[in-house]
């Protein structure tokens, strides 16, 4: 009996066998990964010797040719080539039509803008020139008086502030006043009240006196400024001396 080995004796001698893990770097290999991704791979110490570097995984174990593995890949490759492309197109269409999108509604506010100050202007025109009106018979009383002094300077004083008064409250609803710059008469914004013959040429058709001021809102003219222009006329030929 005592030859027998007892229970607790047979397992202690039993070894189970053991299993080797496959070579991970014969795995890596044969499925063909890209060298970028071996040192992106987190692994234990022994997998992140070959994942740090490619050319001791490719001396370690030479991969086998596997042209359908690489075939696949090739075609993978092509796939997201095209979708890249389809995407980098779509991306390029999106932000012209953006653009295009952009004009329009900067273009439909500018017409806007223009229909609305067109549509206040026709319903306010006629109190904007009664204003102007207004104000030009004050500007008419101060030149008609020149330099006074006293009671009547003073008067003439607050005719001038009350001008003014006028002028600003035209100011704030979008109605400016304006004079023309340069001498030459544009029919477009004066308006000629009277002529000057002149026998220069150069002259002809130049603003000989401002008179009064023009008013305009944005480029549209409420009330042209009114001057004295220029009229050419040839000198008379000087009779011929019958001595």
């Amino acid at each position: 009996m005592s030859d027998v080995p007892s229970p607790e004796d047979a397992t202690a001698d039993f070894q189970p066998p053991i299993e080797e893990p496959p070579e991970v770097a014969q795995i890596l290999v044969e499925y063909v990964l890209p060298e970028g991704a071996y040192g992106s791979i987190v692994a234990d110490d022994g997998l992140a010797a070959y994942l740090r570097e490619p050319a001791i995984l490719a001396e370690a174990v030479p991969a086998p040719e596997s042209p359908g593995a690489l075939a696949a890949i090739r075609d993978l490759g092509d796939a997201l080539g095209k979708r890249l492309d389809a995407l980098q197109s779509l991306f390029e269409r999106e932000a012209r039509a953006e653009s295009s999108r952009e004009r329009v509604v900067d273009r439909l506010h500018a017409e806007l803008q223009e229909y609305k100050q067109g549509l206040l202007l026709g319903i306010l025109r006629p109190v904007f020139v009664d204003l102007i009106q207004l104000h030009d018979d004050m500007g008419k009383m101060i030149a008609a008086s020149g330099e006074v002094e006293g009671e009547s300077g003073r008067l003439l004083g607050l005719i001038a502030s009350f001008q003014q008064g006028v002028e600003d409250i035209l100011y704030r609803q979008g109605v400016e006043p304006f004079t023309e710059p340069g001498d030459a008469f544009d029919p477009r914004r004066q308006r000629a009240l009277s002529t000057v013959s002149t026998d220069d040429p150069a002259l002809n058709k130049t603003v000989a006196a401002r008179l009064r001021k023009g008013f305009q809102t944005g480029e549209k003219v409420v009330r042209p400024e009114m001057v004295t222009v220029y009229s050419f006329k040839p000198r008379p030929p000087e009779a011929a001396d019958p001595a």
